[in-house]
């Protein structure tokens, strides 16, 4: 599938495609998610763990692990509530 077809299925210009694949601007988990829908294919197929950066990846690939494991984003908030008390102290 070429950038073009994909930006046209997800909405999105071609230029954006591009900046992703090139690693230019972060990617959500939400657009992930949708690429990976439209390609077919495990959204973690689509990050190469070898280059995990502060730039969001590291994020992407903990959310889907905790979405595996059946936690809920609620659950994560309040679990960073309760860190961030703690760590206040």
């Amino acid at each position: 599938m070429s950038q073009e077809d994909l930006a046209n299925k997800l909405g999105v210009t071609k230029s954006y495609i591009s900046k992703l694949e090139n690693e230019k601007t972060p990617i959500s988990l939400d657009t992930l998610g949708k690429i990976a829908d439209i390609l077919d294919v495990d959204p973690k197929d689509l990050i190469d763990n070898t280059k995990i950066e502060v730039n969001g990846e590291k994020w992407i690939i903990l959310g889907r692990k905790m979405e595996e494991q059946g936690v809920t984003p609620e659950q994560i908030e309040e679990w960073a509530r309760i860190a961030k008390y703690y760590n206040d102290k």
